[in-house]
């Protein structure tokens, strides 16, 4: 049974007082409001004396998970793929970052399927889902096999129906796509999930909500079901957040209070770090925080969030988010000082406390908003010279003798 990667553990290169040689850090220069206060972004970049990567062990560590399973896939070892799924499933297998292992492997058994659907490639969808549906022939009491061939239907069903809006035999396309979720639904309708204890099927019957008549009514029945299963799972939170939006089911205001219900429901467990998920997951849909927005409820949420896996992914998307609040709020003006004020206390404990190798990949603005992050906390022992290292659980700042 294989459940973790052959790399499960790798960790990002580094040494002492340099960077890491594959990633040139090089500010762009072309992003708004990242100003710094009397040096360049280049200047402050190269007073950085810590781990870079552009990605972090964790995501490299998800990506081996995802290869290693779509390998067996390939070769077709389908008892072992099925044990391994299910395994990771009822154990709540964690990876780093909090990342749940079995969706993982999931995606890598589906990897295909997805390529195929990235590509809008219908055709060799089709190909993967009638393969899917083969091991669901040889497994019909086993729901992992019955998770995959559903979650197989769920995707090409969400994939015809966005194509179907764009207006070409959109009809057709939607018909299609109905009669996929009413599959994967039939599919799904065989196995209890909380009977299960699977975290798997409940997040793919959750899913249905995409595509079937009655979505925006059970969408907060079956969100909290999955909640129930696994709460510390922050992909319970962030696609429940997406459904409230008001493209979906929801309002501004309804989207508040369901971040605001989700963060009561796990406080127990994670703090208010669900109320974080629920705003990040907004951003990263909209582009934008939204007006309804708890500033001092967000930043606890915040550090809820990372304090929950203590890993350098969360904490390099932290630091991100808190930059882009400091450079908005200055970009308010005066009225907004008490904002500018708050957000960059945050910033600063992230840094001084909590990062202490980046990973330019969870910067939104890539190394513009890591100098500018680094300017706003570290400006002034950067003028009289210094260089920032790694100094316990986050950054220090060291002047050289001489």
């Amino acid at each position: 049974m294989l459940i973790s990667p052959s790399l499960l553990h790798v960790k990002t290169r580094s040494s002492r007082n340099r960077q890491e040689p594959a990633v040139h850090l090089r500010a762009v220069g072309v992003t708004e409001g990242f100003n710094l206060d009397g040096m360049t972004a280049q200047q402050v970049l190269a007073r950085l004396d810590v781990p870079v990567s552009q990605q972090g062990a964790e995501v490299i560590e998800w990506q081996c998970i995802r290869s290693d399973h779509a390998a067996m896939a390939e070769a077709g070892e389908w008892a072992d793929l099925l044990d391994a799924l299910a395994f990771a499933d009822q154990d709540r297998t964690m990876a780093s970052g909090g990342q749940r292992v079995a969706p993982l492997i999931s995606e890598g058994i589906r990897a295909g399927l997805c390529d195929a659907i990235t590509r809008k490639d219908m055709a060799a969808a089709g190909a993967e889902l009638v393969r899917l549906e083969a091991v669901f022939e040889l497994y019909p009491d086993v729901y992992a096999a019955a998770h995959l061939l559903a979650q197989a239907h769920i995707d090409i069903g969400c994939c015809k129906r966005e194509v179907a809006t764009r207006g070409q035999l959109s009809r057709d396309l939607l018909a299609e796509s109905a009669a996929h979720f009413d599959a994967a639904e039939e599919l799904l309708d065989l196995f209890d999930p909380i009977e299960e204890m699977s975290p798997l099927l409940a997040g793919t019957r959750y899913l249905l909500v995409r595509g079937i008549e009655d979505g925006a009514a059970l969408c907060r029945d079956w969100f909290e079901d999955w909640c129930d299963i696994d709460p510390e799972d922050a992909t319970v939170h962030a696609t429940h957040a997406v459904h409230m939006l008001p493209d979906w089911f929801g309002s501004l205001a309804i989207f508040e209070k369901e971040a605001r219900r989700a963060a009561s429901i796990t406080e127990h467990l994670t703090g208010k770090a669900a109320y974080a998920i629920f705003h990040l997951t907004a951003r990263d849909r909209l582009g934008d925080m939204l007006p309804s927005l708890d500033l001092l409820l967000f930043l606890q949420a915040l550090t809820d969030y990372q304090n929950a896996t203590g890993c350098q992914h969360r904490a390099n998307i932290a630091a991100s988010v808190l930059s882009e609040m400091v450079r908005d709020y200055k970009k308010a003006g005066p009225t907004s000082a008490y904002q500018v004020t708050k957000a960059r206390a945050a910033l600063s404990d992230v840094l001084w406390n909590r990062l202490h190798e980046v990973h330019l990949e969870s910067w939104a603005h890539g190394a513009d908003s890591l100098a500018f992050a680094l300017g706003e906390i570290f400006g002034p022992a950067l003028k009289r010279g210094a260089r920032i290292i790694p100094k316990g659980e986050g950054l220090g700042t060291r002047v050289p003798r001489g």
